[in-house]
C-alpha cells in the first residue's frame, strides 16, 4: 500500500498533467498507485472521459463507486460515459 504521501503526490503530479492537457500522463500517475482509493479512481476516469475513451472512465467510475459507495458524482459520471457509449 502507497503511503499517504506517495498517494498525494501521484494525485498532485496526476492534477498537474491534466492541467497541462497531457492525458497520457496523468493516467500513468493516476494508474500508478497501487489500490487506489475512490477519488483517485473519480480522477481516472475523468481523465478518460476528457481522452474520449468512454469504457476505460466506465471502468474507472465502476472501481470509485465499488469503494466509495455514497459518491454521487461517481455515479452521475458513470451515467455520463453509458450515455456516451449509448447504453
Amino acid at each position: 500500500m502507497a503511503s499517504l504521501g506517495d498517494l498525494v503526490r501521484a494525485w498532485h503530479l496526476g492534477a498537474q498533467a491534466v492541467d497541462r492537457g497531457d492525458w497520457a500522463r496523468a493516467l500513468h500517475l493516476f494508474s500508478g498507485v497501487p489500490a487506489p482509493p475512490a477519488r483517485l479512481c473519480f480522477n481516472a476516469g475523468c481523465v478518460h472521459l476528457l481522452a474520449g475513451d468512454a469504457e476505460a472512465a466506465l471502468r474507472a467510475f465502476d472501481q470509485a463507486v465499488t469503494k466509495d459507495t455514497c459518491m454521487a458524482v461517481g455515479f452521475f459520471q458513470r451515467g455520463v460515459a453509458n450515455f456516451q457509449l449509448a447504453r
